[in-house]
């Protein structure tokens, strides 16, 4: 039985745990919106089960598989060469969908599928809402975008339930290679990235996709707990959540290792100036609090923050230090707006442990 509350739920379960993108359209942006399917009413053509039987019967199955009423979903072909796809919420309950002839052209049947449950997780997400976490300014900002991408490949693999089809759909995408040039070996794909030469130096920041490979081994993990739509029903929350582990772990290494760094490099300095603020309070630089404070960020950490004791006055010292920790905090929230708050208070819970309140 199709119902968009009971699709949203589900599609939740498998949202990136890094996809913290909104829920809800503001009446601001969903004005002018309805120009878009006008247009495409314009200049393309309407997939419908008179004009373009084959390609409704596709959507429609996909609509079924992920419970979402069909007439919630309109879909377009244009004329392009190009391959690609898209998805514009057009309201709370709405959205349109546009596929080049360029994609039809190269997909198969269950191909196609894959796109299409790829393109209805961005309405099922909310994904292109209104967000506070997605900001083109900010390397995270990016990050969240490619968590979307992550997060709607699940979907789109749960909407044509077939592995071999979901890493087929992305690599024709990337490629542009049709099925006369290509050999489908999952196992021998992924292993490109053992012949990296610096993975370290990760993708582009600005990218709003990983690369077609990344996308091919997040879904290869997740299949490997969840390999179909009727087994998402009995896996546990927890089980999705080692799966986004494994899946940062490749982001981490392949992709936006250094940005990760800097968020905790971040939380390091938080600890370092709050736990600085916190000494001043007590009065005292124990032992048991240097030698805690060694182990928690190394000697060179305390040597630093001896250093600075000795630099400043009594008077001076508590100003300088809460200056510090506020310019770190500050600098946080403007590169990293979507875990600010979690990079924070994990900062400061470990200053209270190095203290010992």
């Amino acid at each position: 039985m199709v119902d968009l509350r009971l699709a949203r739920a589900q599609a939740t379960r498998v949202r990136m745990s890094e996809d913290k993108t909104g829920n809800q359209l503001d009446s601001i942006a969903l004005q002018g919106r309805e120009h878009h399917k006008d247009s495409m009413l314009r200049n393309g053509l309407l997939i419908s089960d008179s004009v373009t039987p084959i390609l409704e019967k596709h959507i429609s199955k996909v609509c079924e598989r992920l419970i979402i009423p069909r007439q919630s979903v309109t879909a377009f072909v244009y004329n392009s060469s190009d391959v690609q796809a898209d998805c514009v919420i057009d309201s709370e309950d709405s959205c349109v969908l546009r596929f080049t002839s360029g994609l039809i052209n190269l997909m198969n049947e269950h191909e196609f599928q894959f796109v299409v449950g790829h393109e209805l997780a961005h309405f099922l997400l909310g994904h292109g809402a209104s967000s506070k976490y997605v900001n083109d300014e900010t390397v995270e900002g990016f990050m969240v975008k490619r968590a979307m991408e992550l997060s709607a490949d699940r979907i789109g693999f749960l909407g044509v339930d077939s592995l071999d089809d979901s890493i087929r759909a992305i690599i024709k995408t990337a490629s542009g290679l049709g099925d006369e040039f290509l050999r489908f070996d999952v196992s021998s794909f992924v292993s490109q990235t053992e012949k990296l030469s610096n993975p370290s130096r990760g993708e582009s920041q600005n990218s709003t996709h990983p690369s077609m490979i990344i996308r091919c081994r997040a879904i290869l993990w997740f299949s490997m707990t969840v390999p179909s739509l009727n087994d998402l029903k009995k896996t546990q929350d927890s089980m999705i959540q080692n799966v986004d582990k494994k899946v940062t772990r490749d982001l981490e290494k392949f992709v936006d290792g250094q940005v990760r760094m800097r968020k905790r490099e971040f939380v390091d300095d938080i600890v370092l100036w709050k736990s600085c603020v916190l000494i001043i309070n007590e009065g005292t630089f124990k032992k048991d609090i240097q030698d805690r404070l060694s182990s928690e960020l190394g000697l060179e950490s305390l040597i630093g923050l001896k250093s600075f004791f000795e630099s400043h006055s009594k008077i001076e010292v508590e100003d300088e230090a809460t200056k510090r920790l506020n310019a770190v905090i500050e600098s946080v929230y403007k590169e990293f707006p979507a875990s600010a708050e979690d990079i924070e208070t994990t900062g400061i819970k470990r200053a209270y442990k190095i203290i010992g309140d």
